[in-house]
């Protein structure tokens, strides 16, 4: 596409034209031909390579600000003006495409992971996009974020469709809603799983939260649906902000909705109209995330036997509330990390316990501060004994972090132990027969962020290392 056109689509008039080979945001990846767009980011500065752009080849310089040393288009609204340069140029991918948003706090990962599975197969190829990666049906790609930035994505959204996949499951973050990653993505059908507090170090507060998620469903057409948690406190709010059809699910009530709920250690069972349902993903989490796969399937024209039969066989989630070692005492990883998502754990747990429950938990570094304490006191209450230790750190000090988890913290059951390792150790070291560890917050993540350092660290090999005495 030649670049006066493609800027044009933009809003922006130029007077240079040439044939545009790329679009890139990192100045490392130039060619000649290529437009460079400088974003100021949470990081880095794409300001600061503007010098190093220009001498790998770049034709054009977009800039969020007038940089005095470089004839540069600067531009009004820097991520909106990427997402749309990127959809043009690279053909309006997702136009024709069937596209299915998941959003909310919890369960985006499993819900997406699991409707990719069911619907995959007998003339429906799919695509997924999330914090797991980037998955199809002939390879996978791994990802930095759970919704990829809006040139990445289209990207990605031309190759599904050069590969003829026409279906795209989704998660969808609060923060590519705000930063308009998702702006020319088509949603035939969105997702609500839940609100709960998190992410609080981008928005301001929980209504300030709420309004991103909403900008999923008040951007639906009538012909389109809203899968809204029934049971969820935000849910009569989003079904007046939406025009699309609204199919809700849940437990206490919805269109779609669980009874006769048996939860085990070995499966979860529950009835929906009248149709029984084995799983052996575990907790009532995941009752809520087999009903929004089960709504959306029905949205989308599938017959209930049908999609009792395919979810019935659908396979654990990496990370998400799975067995590690289960001989004489239970050792499991889930990808917990907010204070709603671990109570709904060790509750489960709890349940189903036949000695003592012990639950390792931390938080992140360089995020929410505020859900610290709350997750601290959570694991306390729900725990026989919880052991508060680092998560990824980040630029933090750990120790710093875990004084925070401690604040107001008036318990006798817990203990603190820094290193991440170590706690596995110990956990290990006390568990007794007929006792549950579980060691929440890092799921399916095989690296831990120190500074700014990934390092490799899987708390399912820490496990099974000090099993052996490793």
């Amino acid at each position: 596409m030649k670049a006066r056109e493609l800027l044009k689509k933009a809003g922006y008039e130029i007077q240079t034209d040439f044939e545009v080979h790329d679009i890139q945001m990192d100045s490392r990846l130039i060619e000649p031909g290529d437009i460079f767009i400088a974003l100021a980011g949470a990081h880095t500065d794409g300001h600061r390579y503007i010098a190093s752009a220009i001498e790998k080849g770049a034709k054009l310089i977009l800039t969020e600000r007038k940089v005095e040393a470089y004839d540069t288009v600067v531009m009004e609204d820097g991520y909106k003006t990427l997402s749309t340069l990127a959809y043009y140029f690279y053909g309006e991918p997702t136009k024709d495409m069937e596209v299915i948003g998941v959003t909310g706090t919890n369960g985006k990962t499993t819900t997406t992971t699991l409707l990719y599975q069911a619907l995959n197969g007998e003339g429906r190829r799919c695509g997924l996009i999330g914090t797991n990666g980037l998955y199809y049906p002939e390879g996978f790609i791994p990802l930095n974020n759970t919704t990829p930035d809006a040139l990445l994505l289209m990207r990605y959204f031309k190759k599904f469709k050069d590969m003829d996949i026409h279906t795209v499951v989704m998660e969808v973050s609060s923060h590519a809603l705000v930063l308009g990653r998702v702006d020319y993505v088509n949603y035939k059908v969105a997702v609500f799983t839940n609100l709960t507090q998190d992410h609080l170090d981008f928005h301001k507060d929980m209504e300030d939260y709420f309004n991103a998620k909403k900008m999923l469903f008040t951007d639906l057409e009538a012909n389109d649906f809203a899968i809204l948690n029934y049971d969820d406190a935000t849910y009569e709010r989003l079904a007046k902000a939406t025009k699309a059809k609204v199919i809700s699910y849940g437990i206490r009530g919805g269109d779609h909705h669980a009874t006769n709920i048996a939860l085990r250690m070995e499966d979860t069972q529950f009835d929906i109209e009248n149709v029984h349902v084995t799983s052996d993903l575990l907790s009532i989490a995941n009752v809520y995330n087999l009903l929004a796969v089960y709504s959306v399937m029905r949205a989308l024209g599938y017959e209930k036997t049908e999609i009792v039969s395919r979810i019935s066989k659908l396979p654990h989630i990496d990370g998400r509330m799975e067995k590690v070692y289960n001989q004489d005492y239970l050792a499991l990883v889930d990808y917990a990390h907010s204070p709603d998502s671990v109570s709904n754990a060790l509750t489960f747990l709890n349940e189903i316990k036949k000695g003592r429950l012990i639950a390792l938990v931390g938080c992140g570094g360089d995020r929410d501060k505020s859900k610290r304490p709350k997750m601290a006191k959570v694991a306390c209450e729900k725990a026989d004994l919880a052991i508060l230790t680092s998560d990824n750190p980040r630029t933090e000090n750990p120790e710093d972090i875990l004084k925070d988890m401690q604040e107001g913290l008036n318990y006798s059951n817990y203990c603190v132990i820094v290193n991440r390792k170590e706690a596995i150790n110990r956990a290990v070291a006390m568990a007794e027969p007929g006792d549950i560890i579980a060691v929440l917050g890092k799921g399916h993540e095989d690296y831990q962020i120190i500074g700014t350092t990934k390092y490799h660290f899987s708390d399912k090999e820490e496990i099974l290392k000090a099993i052996k005495g490793e």
